[in-house]
């Protein structure tokens, strides 16, 4: 029997601080079932940075990594001082072998953005995300201080700093939870006045135990996709020379096109990546949260483990072969090249674990047909007979499932 290959690890998410400025409705962390991060301490302290760029140096020279992410998040990762960013990156310099390039990123609410921030993250080649659900009224909805006041002026504030500051060689992308409620032509022009390049798209998190907000009980209905089919025709119908890039709306027309996208999020190749909390502990993916209290401790820790023998803990495992493995309903759906089963998180229920379909199942199948749909049609009838690829409308779809459900 052939061994298959242990998935390589491409970077490491790092919760620097435990807590956070922001008490934003939604979150998996702060206000969902698990609390966890009572146990943490604060801030990522230098003893155990030492210790984890030890780990990836080693990982790094056993494995000829080329890439290397460090992906610096909360909680706010700006909570930690200035200090702590200089001090990282420099002892990444001297760890790591030379034979690998390193990227850094860093995901922040905004609101303690500032010009020395800005300068301090520009110097040091960090990229920044910033996140902003909508317009002033769906932002500040969810995204609020411990007082209860909106955050949204605070970050636009903080976006535009980013924005125009000198020492940033990228602009700052922008994440959003999606809020199907608004009007999708009327969110792309609120982003497009805030001169954002970037988009990155998340549907809210949510199993199949505990739905996502404004979810209906009959499956069927597809509020989400019918939302994300309204943006990407808004989306494609924007100048290119203004058009913000949509991740999501990229990497759907990518697999659609064949090519290899490593996502979280959806297709068949995973882009793996392990946390590290700020007591220096190693987990999977932390919007597992979501689904159980203590899902993700499985007793990995950087004092005891490296990150090889991490990937041998049960959910950090089946995380990392989650889009290889489909779940058992998704092995006969016809666009399960392009949607990879979804995202792990979104697969779960307590009765079966992860061996079902996204709870956004529908929403992804209108969505990818859509997309391919529309593809298509820009295809001379030559090109499409070529491609051997030919239209399948969402309901089609739905008929191909069930067929294959009988068999």
């Amino acid at each position: 029997m052939i061994k298959r290959r242990q998935p390589r690890i491409r970077g490491l998410v790092l919760k620097v601080a435990s807590r956070c400025n922001l008490n934003c409705s939604y979150c998996y962390v702060y206000n969902h079932d698990d609390t966890t991060y009572r146990e943490q301490p604060r801030l990522m302290s230098n003893v155990t940075v030492d210790l984890l760029l030890s780990r990836v140096g080693d990982y790094c020279r056993q494995h000829r990594i080329k890439d290397f992410q460090f992906i610096f998040h909360g909680g706010e990762p700006l909570l930690a001082p200035i200090s702590f960013y200089q001090q990282f990156v420099s002892q990444v310099e001297k760890s790591l072998p030379s034979h690998t390039h390193v990227h850094y990123a860093l995901q922040t609410n905004g609101v303690l953005l500032t010009n020395a921030w800005c300068q301090s993250l520009g110097e040091l080649a960090i990229r920044v995300g910033i996140s902003i659900d909508g317009t002033a009224a769906v932002h500040d909805a969810h995204r609020v201080d411990h007082r209860g006041r909106g955050s949204y002026q605070a970050v636009v504030a903080g976006l535009q700093k980013a924005q125009e500051h000198p020492a940033f060689r990228y602009h700052p992308g922008v994440l959003v939870v999606i809020d199907p409620t608004t009007e999708p032509e009327t969110f792309l022009k609120h982003f497009v006045g805030l001169n954002v390049r970037s988009l990155n798209l998340l549907l809210p998190d949510g199993t199949h135990h505990k739905l996502p907000p404004h979810f209906y009980s009959d499956r069927l209905q597809t509020l989400y996709g019918d939302w994300l089919v309204r943006l990407f025709d808004a989306w494609m119908l924007i100048p290119s020379n203004v058009r913000p890039r949509i991740r999501f709306f990229q990497q759907i027309i990518n697999l659609i096109l064949g090519f290899a996208e490593a996502t979280e999020a959806i297709g068949r190749t995973r882009a793996l990546f392990l946390v590290i909390e700020t007591d220096g502990s190693i987990e999977a993916e932390d919007s597992l949260k979501v689904c159980m209290p203590r899902i993700t401790k499985e007793g990995m820790h950087l004092r005891t483990h490296s990150l090889e023998s991490a990937l041998t803990a049960p959910l950090i495992a089946q995380c990392a072969e989650s889009q290889r493995t489909l779940p058992t309903a998704c092995r006969r759906c016809p666009i399960r090249e392009v949607c990879g089963g979804g995202f792990f998180v979104h697969r779960y229920h307590p009765a079966s674990g992860f061996d079902n379909p996204s709870v956004y199942c529908h929403d992804l199948l209108k969505l990818i047909t859509h997309i391919q749909n529309q593809l298509l049609a820009q295809l001379t009838p030559l090109l499409q007979s070529q491609a051997k690829v030919n239209p399948l409308s969402y309901e089609q779809a739905l008929v191909l499932l069930k067929e294959r459900e009988v068999r």
